[in-house]
């Protein structure tokens, strides 16, 4: 017999031993008032049971234990099968309560925890912000990204699509939100050094195993125009002082178209106030240029460079002057 299948009927079977009423059949040769004390009996039997019926497995145990009368009507297999029941019953109560702990703190944890870390990468822009420039490798980069939920480092790199080279990683907390890379560390990407060359290049943040890329954007090769002041040009007649104006790639020539000319405006300032503008035009093979306007240059005012040709070179172009009045010269 099942062991709950017993329990399940065993109030039943206290009720009908208490009163010491027989389980089945009849008794012959009775008398009405003997049927009547029967009847009477058996509701009160059916009682009894009821009584019974609500009570719990660790009840029953307790009742058997305390109540004599109870304990005579079962026997000692009875009670070892009860009391294996009522250990059985509690097992089941603590795992379910255990049970149900752990699942309403799961639902607290997830109630709180912060939502997970996600990460959606820009393009890399020019850092300076230029709007009619396009941007080269001889740009600092900016690099930015959008980040919500917990707060986590992550590490942030630029990748070529074509030939997969990387820059160096730049490690910083997610809610930074962007990191700029100079136009050396480009370099590491800009793979492709020929003249109106271009790099395909985007962004990648990593972090706790994960890794997302940005749209690809465009990053052309850069040529330098230089005009430098002050140089001394020696040789076997004796020396003297040269002006020069090149165009470069990487600080070489080589890259650039060999008969490459181009023409350029200087604009600044005069000693008396009124604004310069001295035209000027070069070719690489033959770079010296001559500047008399220079005597007239009010130095404590930046000057510059303006390209005018050639015109497709115009967003590629980075101009600047390095001369002994300007010490703080990017060139």
């Amino acid at each position: 017999m099942d062991a709950f299948v017993f329990l399940k009927g065993l109030p039943a079977v206290l009720g009908r031993r208490l009163l010491r009423l027989p389980l089945g059949g009849s008794v012959p040769h009775r008398r009405r008032s003997d049927e009547g004390r029967d009847r009477e009996a058996t509701g009160r039997a059916q009682r009894r049971v009821k009584d019974y019926a609500s009570l719990t497995p660790a009840r029953i145990g307790q009742l058997i234990e305390r109540d004599a009368t109870v304990r005579s009507a079962v026997n000692d297999q009875d009670v070892r099968l009860i009391r294996l029941i009522v250990i059985l019953h509690n097992a089941v109560t603590v795992i379910v309560l255990l049970v149900c702990a752990a699942l309403v703190g799961l639902g607290i944890w997830l109630i709180a925890r912060p939502e997970p870390l996600s990460i959606v990468p820009r393009p890399p822009t020019a850092a300076r912000g230029w709007t009619d420039l396009a941007l080269t490798d001889l740009d600092a980069v900016k690099i930015e990204w959008d980040a919500k939920g917990a707060t986590e480092s992550v590490s942030v790199f630029l990748e070529n699509v074509d030939t997969s080279s990387r820059t160096a990683k730049k490690a910083v907390l997610a809610d930074v939100r962007s990191v700029t890379f100079s136009a050396d560390e480009l370099h590491d990407v800009a793979n492709n050094r020929k003249y109106r060359g271009k790099n395909r290049v985007r962004t990648v943040v990593e972090w706790s195993g994960q890794a997302v890329r940005s749209d690809v954007a465009e990053i052309f090769v850069g040529i330098k125009y230089r005009l430098m002041i002050g140089g001394t040009l020696i040789t076997p007649q004796g020396s003297r002082s040269i002006n020069t104006l090149v165009a470069t790639i990487d600080d070489s020539t080589e890259q650039m178209p060999r008969d490459y000319c181009f023409a350029v405006d200087f604009a600044g300032w005069s000693r008396s106030g009124s604004a310069l503008v001295a035209p000027l035009k070069s070719c690489n093979s033959k770079s010296e240029v001559a500047s008399p306007f220079l005597q007239q240059v009010e130095w404590n005012r930046q000057p510059g460079l303006v390209l005018n040709e050639p015109l497709p070179d115009r967003p590629i172009a980075r101009l600047c002057i390095a001369a002994p009045q300007r010490p703080d010269n990017d060139c």
